[in-house]
């Protein structure tokens, strides 16, 4: 969901988090406080806290729209039988602990929040299972989950796991639903689990699965570390994996001719059983994915490319040692089929296959494990804002926008003002603005020279809650100069003024040296009441003036920056502010 983006923008989300669930810590607003009693019925709309020291129940009723908030320190202990009933809602705050001794299965809508140093665990040790029922289930993690089979067994329910710390599950994880685990933190899987089509991973930080898994037609997105020990990977149906990162499969990968595997990282792969499967590569040629084989591949109707590097290794652990011979027959015991961007079988060098670099061992795309990025919830990556710097002198504009150089996503378009929400979010000066409508810098000219920031940030218009921020360096020059006063060249003829605009009364006054007697002008305005007001045009509007109409000495009055304009060459480049005092020649 999110850039590190990115990255500051992801840290900064995640504080938010972490201070949020501090809150959820304290308890506030609670209707119960410390209740002793062994069995308990937590009542429709009820706050239950505990705050101090630990509390045991046996059978517990949970009611429509009640809440337990468990204090840091405090532990609340399950012993026996849950009761919730169909379609209400349950949450549970957890800043202390929260001990189910028993397996719960639990049949309402479940909201769990687990501050940073809370504990929810099945067993005394984290050995009993965990099953949700309900139809809409969310658990967002900042402390430590412990349980045996996390289950999530409503066929009609909509999961969300989202993980910042560590999530230790001991054996399965058996999903129905549409089910998606978002990943910052840790999560360590003991045994196999099982998908169905509607289930996503989204790995931004590491996890470990002991045993292979059946991803059932799912989806799984690797930006971190994606470890998968002994056990297949079945990949059956149209079953997808996306790496960014590294995904390491110390067992066999097993394909089918509908599933994908899309490499942009670092694949470390012991055995592939293609089925017709496809590996892909980056559809640019500016990158390459890495992929590593440590045995060989009978193709079977495997379809590579573009973009893809591809070693042969003799062996992964505890050092990495390459086989001695590479290229396509070390990897392939028959030739695969080689596709482009588009799909369509080509050549190896056109699909820019190589094998270990075509034996160079120098690359021309550098291996990338390490992208920041996080996903939004739905699979989608956050658009990309990247850093600018600008020189620009004191009332002046750039030329050129900050989102020149910004993604709508990443891999995605390029991001322009109708892709994207420009938003200025701070500035060291409050004379350099960034004009969010255009995405050009400007320098009001009382600014003087030095060194400013602008922090902005970009938002999907199509999903405006994933946004990116950068900063852009403002280097502003050209106000040092000292005023200067140049008496007017009076040599010569001083020719009269045949042409003026009066609201003096001089026209019909008889007055005939008027407006002759203004020497050495085209045009005479003259007024003590009124004003002269020239064309006023915004930034935009001055941009649109068709090429062909500009002329050297051309003037408006600029909106956008506040300026008299004025075009010093007749060209596009050729518009400058004259509002600073100078000496011009």
């Amino acid at each position: 969901m999110i850039n590190y983006l990115f990255k500051n923008n992801n840290i900064f989300i995640l504080l938010l988090l972490l201070l949020s669930f501090d809150c959820y810590s304290q308890c506030t607003g609670c209707t119960v406080t410390n209740p002793t009693a062994s069995n308990y019925t937590f009542a429709t709309n009820s706050v239950v806290c505990f705050t101090t020291g630990t509390t045991t129940m046996s059978d517990v009723v949970f009611q429509n729209n009640s809440k337990i908030c468990i204090a840091s320190g405090a532990t609340l202990i399950i012993q026996n039988n849950i009761n919730s009933s169909n379609g209400t809602n349950v949450t549970f705050e957890i800043g202390g602990t929260l001990q189910f001794n028993q397996s719960p299965n639990i049949s309402s809508n479940l909201t769990i929040n687990i501050a940073n140093g809370g504990v929810l665990r099945a067993g005394t040790s984290g050995g009993n299972n965990f099953t949700f029922n309900g139809t809409t289930n969310t658990l967002t993690n900042n402390g430590t989950v412990a349980v045996s089979v996390l289950g999530f067994s409503n066929g009609s329910s909509t999961n969300l796991v989202d993980n910042y710390n560590l999530f230790t599950i001991g054996q399965n994880i058996n999903i129905s639903g549409t089910t998606t685990f978002r990943n910052y933190g840790t999560i360590n899987i003991g045994q196999s689990y099982n998908n169905n089509s509607t289930s996503t991973y989204l790995n931004c930080g590491t996890i470990n699965s002991a045993v292979g898994y059946n991803l059932g037609g799912g989806k799984i997105i690797n930006t971190g570390t994606f470890n998968v020990g002994t056990g297949s990977i079945d990949m059956s149906g149209n079953s997808r994996l996306e790496n960014y990162g590294t995904f390491y499969s110390k067992g066999s990968i097993n394909g089918a001719s509908s599933s994908v595997i899309y490499n942009e990282g670092l694949m470390k792969v012991t055995t592939w059983q293609p089925n017709g499967a496809t590996i892909n590569g980056p559809t640019s040629s500016s990158k390459k994915g890495y992929t590593y084989f440590l045995n060989t591949v009978n193709p079977n109707g495997a379809k590579i490319g573009p973009n893809l590097d591809l070693t042969r290794y003799s062996q992964y652990e505890t050092t990495m040692v390459k086989a001695g011979a590479q290229g396509q027959s070390a990897i392939f015991n028959s030739t695969p089929t080689y596709i482009n961007s588009s799909g369509t079988s080509t050549t190896a060098a056109l699909a820019n296959v190589t094998y270990d670099c075509s034996g160079s061992g120098t690359c021309s795309a550098p291996v990338v494990t390490n992208t920041n990025i996080c996903f939004n919830t739905d699979g989608s990556f956050p658009p990309v804002a990247n850093n600018d710097t600008f020189n620009l002198n004191a009332g002046s504009s750039s030329t050129t926008s900050v989102l020149a150089n910004d993604l709508e996503q990443y891999n995605g378009a390029a991001a322009t003002t109708s892709n994207v929400i420009l938003t200025q979010v701070s500035t060291s000066n409050t004379g350099v603005t960034l004009n969010t409508s255009t995405g050009l810098i400007q320098v009001g000219s009382s600014v003087t020279s030095g060194t400013y920031t602008i922090n902005y940030q970009i938002c999907r218009t199509s999903l405006p809650s994933s946004c990116s921020t950068a900063v852009v360096t403002v280097n502003v020059t050209g106000t040092t100069s000292a005023v200067c006063y140049k008496p007017a060249v009076t040599s010569g003829t001083a020719l009269s003024t045949n042409e003026g605009f009066t609201s003096l009364s001089r026209a019909n006054s008889g007055d005939t040296n008027w407006p002759g007697v203004r020497k050495g002008a085209w045009v005479v305005l003259e007024s003590k009441t009124k004003g002269f007001v020239l064309n006023r045009l915004t930034t935009s509007q001055v941009s649109a003036i068709p090429t062909d109409d500009l002329k050297e000495g051309m003037m408006v009055y600029n909106t956008t920056l506040n300026c008299l304009q004025i075009n010093t060459d007749g060209t596009v480049a050729g518009w400058k502010c004259f509002n600073t005092q100078t000496c011009p020649d």
